[in-house]
């Protein structure tokens, strides 16, 4: 995954929060998903354009996080709202 590369939701899914955690639907495919309280932040946050790099400062900012660890786990869950087509 290019790392300058930058990422936005795809707003073709309708979501609602419940508690901490945001609950997605795709219409289109008919799949419900559940994302995390710090997947749901990254989500909120990606309401305009971030690079991965981008998106890890500003994690490390406000989670206890060292730089590598956020790299790794960021990619991996971009990488896979990807694949589900969450974010474009």
């Amino acid at each position: 995954m290019s790392i300058k590369k930058s990422f936005t939701r795809n707003n073709s899914t309708i979501s609602g929060r419940l508690h901490d955690e945001l609950v997605m639907m795709d219409i289109e495919k008919g799949k419900y998903f559940s994302l995390n309280p710090v997947a749901t932040r990254i989500w909120d946050i990606l309401e305009k354009p971030l690079s991965a790099e981008e998106l890890c400062l500003q994690l490390i900012e406000e989670y206890e996080v060292d730089e590598e660890q956020c790299r790794k786990q960021v990619e991996e869950l971009l990488e896979e709202m990807l694949k589900l087509g969450l974010i474009i």
